[in-house]
C-alpha cells in the first residue's frame, strides 16, 4: 500500500511559462480555492479550535452590572441625557409596572428601579446625573412608599399612578395614554408576554390591558382593534370572546415564552435590524429595556442564559439582524451568547450550507444567520491555536466562504503567509519521508512554480499544486524554513519550475505540450527516474448489440454503460463539443482502432493519437437517431495529440504520454512508463539523484539546466 501510495503522486500542469518579476519578500501571501479535497458540497462541516469571528456579522451593546438596579441605570444613560421625566416602579411589583412602558415612551422618560422602603442609592444617583424636572411612580404606598416618595421629591414635581390591583393600575394607565386607535392584551399573571410586545406597543402608543385568569374588567376602553398576546392559557378564549363583542382581535401565541417573543416580531412584520435580547426570567431588565426598545424603534426578544431558543434563533436569522443589545450581565446573558451572535466561533458543531442561493452558518443543526452569498471568518490571532477545519481538514488564517454555481459551498482560504502556504504544498507533493536534499529540490520548485501567483486565488489541486491547509509535516517545514526564500531564476527571472511525479526515463521539453520553447525546460534522458510501468486496456466490444433492444433504446439508454465507461466519458464529452455539437449523448460499442503516431516528440513520446468508433446517438433535438425503427450505429474517427488522448482518458488512467500501443484479440492496451506530463523536475528522480548522493542544488541544475538558485 505504501508503494501504491507513492506511485499517486500529483504532477503540476502550467498553462503559462513565462513569469513576471516577483513582488518583496515581506508581501507575498496568497490564496487558495479549497475544491481538492472536499468536491462540490452544498453543506460542509466546519469545527473551531482558538477562536475565530466572522467580521460584520452582528455588534453587540450589553446593558449589564451586578445588580438590576445596575442594568436599569445603564439602559437610562444609554438613551437619555437629561430628560424631563422619569418613571420609578418597584424591583420586584412587576403586576403594577407591565402597563408602564407605553406611558413611559409617551413621556420619553427611562424607566428605574427602587426598594418598596428606601430609594436604593445607585438609582438615587442615576437620578441626580439624569437631573429631570417631574417623577412618575407607579404603584401603590405598598410598592413604593411614602418614604421613597419624599426622596424623590428633591428632584422634581411627584406623580404616581397606583391602583387597589394591578388591573386598576392598569386602566390608570392607559386612561393617560389619551385617545388610542389599538390596544394590546396580555394576561395580568406574568411578565414575559405584556413585556414581549411593550416595545410595539409603545412605539405605536397602544395602552397595555391587562386580563385575570378569565374576565378583563369592563371599564377599560375597548377600542375597534385589539391584539391578544398569549394563547388561551394566558388569555382565556371567554375573554376574547368578550373583546370580540367591540373589536376585531388578532391573537399572537406560542407554546412557550421564548416562541410568543418571536411571533410578535414575525406576525408584526417587526423591523428586527436591532433586537433587544432579555432572559426570558427576569422581569426587571426586559421592564427597564423596553422603553429603549421602543425609542430606538426595535423589538425585544425573550432567551436562555447561554443559547436561544429554536424560534428565536429562526426569526432572527431570517429577519437577518446585525445589532443586538444585551439586558442584563453575564448571569442573565452569557458571553458564550454573546460570541454566538457576533460571529465568535468557538468549537465544534458548526457547518454552512447554502439555501436559495445564499449561505446560512449553522450551530448543531439550528441555523445562526444568512450570511448572503460571500462571508468571511478570521482568527481572533493568525497562529496555530486557532484554526478552522473544513469537513475534518484544518486549516490556518482567514477562510472565504461563498455561493459557487448558486449551490455549492466554495472556501477560500485568503492571504495565506507564502511559506505557510508551502508547509501546507511540499509534503502534500512529495512523502515527508523521502530523502531530505531531494525535499529541499521539491521546496524550491513549488516556491518558484508559486511566487508570481502570490495575491491571486489558486487552485488546491494538481491543476496548481495540491496544497493541504494546516496538514503540516515537522520534517517538511524544518525544510521550507531551510529554503526559505529561494527560488530559481534564469536571466535574473523567475522560471516557471514546472514538475511531474516521474518522466519514464526521459523529460520532455515544455514546447512540446505548451507553447513557448525555453531552454531551461530541454528534452534529455534521465538515468535516475524509476521508469514505473503503467497499463490501460480499452475493450474493442464495448455495448453487447445482441443484448440489445435496438427497437426500444430508451428502455435502456440510460440503464447501459459501456465496458470502459469511466475511461470514455471524457472522450465522449469532447467528441460532443468538436465534432457531434448537436448530440445530446451517445453509447460506445466498438473501438476499432487506437494508434499512437510513430513521429516522436523531443521526449521520445508519440507527437499524436487516432481513435476510431462505433455509437450510437441521441440528439438533442431529434432524440435516438434510428433507421427503419432500429437505432442507426454511426462511426467516427478522431485525431488528437497524445496530451489530449490522455487528458479523455485520465491522468490517473493513462498516467504519462510516455506511451505504445498493442492490439490483441479483445483490446487495445496503451502501455507507458512514467506519471505526468515529464516536464522539468521528476519527483521520484530527485529522490533518487538525493539517496545517489546528490545535493539538491546539483539536482535542480539537472532538472532546470542554466538556472541560477537566488532569493527572489
Amino acid at each position: 500500500m505504501k508503494k501504491l501510495k507513492l506511485l499517486l503522486l500529483s504532477s503540476v500542469t502550467a498553462t503559462a511559462l513565462l513569469f513576471t518579476q516577483s513582488a518583496h519578500a515581506a508581501e507575498k501571501r496568497i490564496s487558495v480555492k479549497l475544491s481538492n479535497y472536499l468536491g462540490n458540497k452544498s453543506s460542509i462541516s466546519v469545527d473551531i479550535s482558538g477562536s475565530y469571528q466572522i467580521p460584520g456579522i452582528a455588534s453587540a451593546a450589553r446593558y449589564g452590572g451586578t445588580t438590576r438596579f445596575d442594568v436599569a441605570n445603564s439602559v437610562a444613560s444609554a438613551g437619555w441625557k437629561n430628560p424631563k421625566t422619569v418613571v420609578v416602579v418597584n424591583r420586584d411589583a412587576f403586576a403594577d409596572a407591565l402597563s408602564a412602558t407605553p406611558l413611559a415612551k409617551k413621556y420619553d422618560a427611562p424607566i428605574l428601579l427602587t426598594d418598596a422602603k428606601s430609594l436604593t442609592s445607585k438609582t438615587n444617583s442615576e437620578i441626580a446625573k439624569l437631573n429631570p424636572d417631574h417623577i412618575l411612580i407607579i404603584g401603590g404606598t405598598i410598592s413604593v412608599s411614602k418614604n421613597v416618595e419624599k426622596t424623590l421629591r428633591k428632584y422634581g414635581s411627584i406623580d404616581r399612578i397606583g391602583g387597589a390591583t394591578r388591573y386598576e393600575v392598569s386602566k390608570n394607565i392607559a386612561n393617560r395614554m389619551g385617545n388610542y386607535s389599538q390596544a394590546v392584551v396580555a394576561t395580568g399573571m406574568v411578565f414575559t408576554d405584556a413585556l414581549s410586545i411593550a416595545p410595539y406597543a409603545a412605539a405605536n402608543g397602544y395602552p397595555i390591558l391587562l386580563a385575570g385568569d378569565n374576565n378583563i374588567r369592563k371599564d377599560y376602553k375597548i377600542p375597534s382593534k385589539v391584539k391578544i398576546v398569549g394563547g388561551p392559557l394566558s388569555v382565556s378564549t371567554g375573554v376574547e370572546k368578550t373583546l370580540k363583542k367591540k373589536a376585531s382581535v388578532q391573537r399572537i401565541s406560542g407554546v412557550s415564552r421564548y416562541q410568543v417573543s418571536a411571533n410578535i416580531v414575525k406576525q408584526l412584520n417587526m423591523n428586527a435590524s436591532k433586537v433587544f435580547l432579555s432572559n426570558g426570567t427576569t422581569f426587571a431588565d426586559a421592564l427597564a429595556g423596553s422603553v429603549l426598545a421602543a425609542k430606538q424603534g426595535s423589538p425585544l426578544l425573550l432567551v436562555e442564559s447561554k443559547s436561544l431558543p429554536s424560534p428565536v434563533a429562526d426569526v432572527l436569522a431570517e429577519k437577518g439582524t446585525k445589532s443586538y443589545a444585551l439586558l442584563g450581565g453575564n448571569i442573565s446573558i452569557s458571553d458564550t451568547l454573546k460570541n454566538k451572535l457576533t460571529g465568535t466561533l468557538s468549537g465544534k458543531g458548526y457547518s454552512v450550507a447554502t439555501k436559495s442561493g445564499k449561505l446560512v452558518l449553522y450551530q448543531n443543526g439550528k441555523a445562526i444567520k444568512t450570511l448572503g452569498t460571500s462571508f468571511t471568518a478570521a482568527p481572533k490571532s493568525y497562529s496555530t491555536s486557532n484554526t478552522i477545519s473544513i469537513n475534518g481538514r484544518k486549516y490556518m488564517g482567514n477562510m472565504q466562504f461563498t455561493v459557487e454555481s448558486n449551490k455549492y459551498v466554495r472556501p477560500i482560504n485568503v492571504n495565506i503567509p507564502f511559506e505557510d502556504y508551502l508547509k501546507g504544498v511540499v509534503p502534500h507533493e512529495m512523502p515527508a519521508s523521502w530523502q531530505k536534499e531531494a525535499l529541499k529540490a521539491q521546496a524550491v520548485a513549488a516556491r518558484t512554480y508559486s511566487a508570481n501567483s502570490t495575491g491571486k486565488i489558486v487552485a488546491d489541486s494538481q491543476a496548481f499544486q495540491v496544497y493541504g491547509g494546516y496538514d503540516w509535516n515537522s520534517r517538511t517545514s524544518e525544510i521550507v524554513n531551510a529554503t526559505k526564500g529561494k527560488v530559481l531564476k534564469y536571466n535574473g527571472r523567475l522560471i516557471s519550475a514546472v514538475y511531474s511525479s516521474s518522466n519514464g526515463g526521459y523529460t520532455e521539453a515544455n514546447g512540446e505540450v505548451w507553447s513557448g520553447q525555453v531552454s531551461y525546460l530541454p528534452a534529455k534522458e534521465d538515468k535516475y527516474d524509476p521508469k514505473r510501468s503503467w497499463s490501460v486496456s480499452l475493450y474493442k466490444t464495448q455495448l453487447s448489440k445482441s443484448s440489445l433492444d435496438l427497437k426500444k433504446p430508451s428502455s435502456w439508454w440510460s440503464k447501459t454503460n459501456e465496458k470502459n465507461a469511466s475511461y470514455l466519458s471524457g472522450l465522449k464529452k469532447w467528441f460532443i463539443k468538436n465534432k457531434y455539437s448537436s448530440a445530446d449523448s451517445i453509447k460506445i460499442t466498438k473501438i476499432s482502432s487506437v494508434k499512437l503516431s510513430s513521429t516522436k516528440t523531443k521526449g521520445h513520446r508519440p507527437k499524436t493519437a487516432e481513435v476510431r468508433f462505433s455509437y450510437f446517438v441521441k440528439e438533442k433535438s431529434k432524440g435516438y437517431i434510428t433507421s427503419s425503427g432500429s437505432l442507426t450505429e454511426k462511426t467516427a474517427t478522431i485525431s488528437v495529440t497524445t496530451s489530449q488522448l490522455r487528458s479523455m482518458l485520465g491522468g490517473m488512467n493513462m498516467k504519462s504520454t510516455y506511451a505504445s500501443v498493442t492490439d490483441s484479440s479483445s483490446a487495445f492496451t496503451i502501455k507507458g512508463k512514467g506519471f505526468g506530463h515529464g516536464i522539468g523536475m521528476s519527483q521520484y528522480g530527485a529522490n533518487y539523484r538525493a539517496a545517489a548522493g546528490h545535493s539538491y542544488r546539483t539536482i535542480l541544475s539537472f532538472y532546470y539546466p542554466g538556472t541560477t538558485l537566488s532569493n527572489y
